[in-house]
């Protein structure tokens, strides 16, 4: 037959006031045993230390991906979360104590340590029995910190510091092979810069070609004049061989050439003569220009031979040259990609040194507010204490209540 909850609560109520003497026992001895430690306990005093949160770059030096931005609350949160962890090594711990030459082991100095952290600031605090002690010891440990902190920090860009500076040392072989071996191609080749070797030796092939043509053309010229002189001298020779011809008919003469103004000859026979000495004076001088622009023309042809010759060697050294461009751009090519590669490590190398010198002086925290010698002692919260042993007091005793009730039952039983 079930029992009521009347009868149960009942039952409930019996088994306390059976053994009242547990509420007054258990509760008497608790607050007394806390009255007895929390008085005769050594005053305490807590110090406390305020930093700041500087927001810095990552330290991460990456080679070829991209470093994660982060924002401002990211950063201070890792710092934040990294300096706890920090602050609690017992390696840190155990050098504040060697520094301070303290009478005590790294887990008791971290039990005493406690650290709050709000937006972008920490507070650290420790508690010691002097108040002296607990301004130096909250001053070191924290400084402690901060330089462990640091150094896990930097860790990564020193890391790659090193590994960068190995690079670059074998890299710097690696360019300087590249050079000599350029260097090499040219002195054995005797060129500077192939292309603008190219380039000069194709601009004089063009000067020059450009310059026979001028002479080609000047000979032509010359050699079209000298056959118009020609001509003249040939037409007006023509003229007075055809007047001495019409004179000698008409005169009585033996020799045309003995005559002179002086001699008693018809004026009309002097007029002709004097024609006839025009014409081939005339065509004399024709036939000298002639053979002047045949002697220009053949100077001509024969600048244009040598003009040939010269073309023919710049034609030459152009095909040579450009025999070497595969070979000289592959030189070229190694030089320039041991340049690419050593101004790479150069510049990751000084990005990872600079971020070393900023995590190492200045970076992560600050001090704003040092800690200060304790005027007082730390409040022990005695009562509230209290109130929290007679609270529990209470539930042991009733629980103490229930089992002695279910043993005596089962002794009865049996």
């Amino acid at each position: 037959m079930n029992e009521s909850p009347e009868t149960t609560f009942s039952q409930f109520l019996h088994i306390l006031a059976k053994r009242w003497w547990l509420f007054l026992l258990l509760p008497l001895v608790t607050l007394a045993a806390i009255a007895v430690i929390g008085y005769t306990a050594p005053d305490e005093y807590v110090a406390y230390e305020r930093l700041q949160v500087i927001p810095s770059d990552a330290q991460l030096v990456t080679l070829f991906s991209r470093t994660p931005v982060l924002t401002s609350e990211q950063q201070i949160q890792a710092v934040q979360d990294d300096f706890y962890d920090t602050i609690r090594l017992p390696s840190v711990a155990w050098k504040t104590i060697a520094d301070l030459q303290l009478n005590m082991s790294a887990e008791e100095l971290i039990k005493r340590l406690e650290t709050k952290e709000y937006s972008q600031f920490i507070t650290v605090s420790i508690r010691m029995p002097e108040p002296e002690l607990a301004q130096k010891v909250v001053t070191v440990h924290t400084q402690n910190a901060i330089e462990m902190l640091r150094r896990i920090r930097v860790n990564p860009s020193e890391v790659t510091m090193e590994f960068l500076e190995g690079q670059i040392q074998e890299q710097e072989k690696v360019l300087a092979d590249a050079q000599a071996a350029l260097q090499q191609f040219q002195l054995e080749h005797e060129v500077s810069k192939l292309s603008d070797e190219i380039a000069a030796a194709e601009n004089e092939r063009r000067t020059l070609a450009a310059e026979r043509d001028r002479l080609s053309t000047e000979a032509a010229r010359a050699e079209a004049l000298a056959e118009q002189y020609q001509k003249l001298a040939q037409m007006n020779q023509n003229k007075a061989d055809t007047l001495m011809a019409s004179l000698t008919a008409t005169v009585p003469i033996t020799d045309t050439a003995s005559i002179t103004l002086t001699q008693d000859v018809p004026a009309t026979t002097l007029e002709v003569m004097k024609q006839i000495q025009a014409l081939n004076d005339l065509a004399a001088q024709e036939a000298r220009k002639a053979q002047e622009q045949l002697a220009l023309a053949a100077g001509h042809r024969a600048a244009m031979a040598d003009y040939d010759r010269i073309l023919n060697e710049r034609q030459q050294d152009i095909i040579y040259l450009l025999g070497l461009q595969e070979e000289y751009q592959n030189l070229v090519n190694q030089v320039q990609q041991a340049q690419t590669t050593y101004d790479f490590l150069t510049e990751k190398a000084n990005e990872a040194r600079l971020k070393v010198a900023q995590g190492s002086s200045v970076g992560y925290l600050e001090v704003i507010s040092p800690a200060r010698v304790p005027s007082a002692p730390a409040p022990k919260h005695l009562w509230q204490i209290m109130l929290v042993g007679l609270l529990a007091s209470l539930v042991i005793a009733m629980i103490l209540a229930f089992i002695l009730e279910a043993l005596e039952r089962h002794v009865l039983n049996k």
